[in-house]
């Protein structure tokens, strides 16, 4: 196991973020929209994983443009030309170990009773980084869904898809979206360019997943009864990275914690819509449709 398949959580100085600017170093530590789930800033405050409960604590200098979240009269308003000066963040895929087959996963404990279990047999230090890592994942995937919230988080590829078939339909044809930035080697905060209309990608009904750290590929679904619209919308960055960003807007966010950094950011309270930007590694499964310029 520990041979092929690579924890995804491991310290090691080598893979530090080579970013001097302690500015984007805040950004790519607190503020990755979303569930944010990524190696670094899940160890440094696994709390800042849901997007319903985010307190705000964040720094006075730090926009919502800098960190991709907007109202959806900002996205309404993406024109073509039109600069925004922001901040994405990079997966890095050898950091990330692959799913397991779901024979194996299975069998594998994933509760909070039988941690002691889990990390006498993966030989894990209880007092160790590692082990905190393990009881943050696992906890973080028993506490209860907030109100009309269905998840799982699944432990094996079949599980996901499984979970994806069971909420959008067993005889729908569905496929994953995400944000890509195939051409992006270094994450700076910069100004991007608006190259083409926001397109509106219209599905009834939509899971979001997001890959959470661990000994080996878990990703945390989830599906809601509340109403929200996704957006791809293009930019070009001035130093001439491409990326195609994925856009998620809540419309409805009155079950969303008041201390959310969000409504801070926008100057705005629950239940007014708050749309944010996905980091690469997450997506949303949505059933085949049509994709129509906004």
């Amino acid at each position: 196991l520990e041979s092929k398949y690579k924890p995804g959580y491991g310290v090691d100085g080598a893979e530090e973020k080579s970013s001097s600017s302690s500015y984007v170093s805040r950004l790519e530590s607190k503020y990755k929209p979303g569930y944010g789930v990524d190696k670094d800033e899940y160890m440094q405050s696994p709390s800042r994983i849901d997007h319903h409960n985010l307190e705000n604590d964040r720094d006075d200098d730090i926009g919502s443009e800098d960190v991709g979240v907007f109202t959806i009269d900002d996205v309404h308003a993406f024109n073509v030309g039109r600069k925004l000066s922001t901040f994405f963040s990079i997966r890095n895929n050898s950091l990330y170990p692959g799913f397991l087959p779901k024979e194996l996963a299975d069998s594998i404990s994933f509760s909070s009773s039988e941690i002691p279990k889990i990390l006498k047999f993966f030989s894990i230090p209880a007092a160790s980084q590692k082990a905190k890592v393990v009881k943050d994942t696992i906890r973080k995937c028993e506490l209860e869904p907030v109100k009309g919230e269905t998840k799982i988080c699944a432990t094996s590829l079949e599980s996901m898809l499984e979970f994806v078939r069971n909420a959008l339909g067993p005889d729908v044809d569905f496929e994953l979206i995400s944000t890509n930035h195939p051409t992006m080697t270094t994450p700076i905060l910069q100004s991007y360019t608006i190259t083409e209309p926001p397109r509106e990608i219209k599905s009834p009904k939509k899971v979001a997943c997001h890959p959470l750290p661990y000994l080996y590929t878990i990703y945390m679904c989830h599906y809601d009864t509340y109403e929200t619209k996704i957006f791809k919308v293009a930019l070009v960055g001035d130093n001439g990275d491409k990326v195609d960003a994925l856009i998620v807007c809540h419309i409805d966010t009155s079950a969303w914690s008041p201390k959310h950094v969000a409504f801070s950011l926008l100057g705005t309270k629950p239940g007014i819509p708050v749309c944010h930007t996905f980091t690469e590694g997450h997506g949303v499964w949505i059933q085949a449709s049509t994709i129509a310029a906004i």
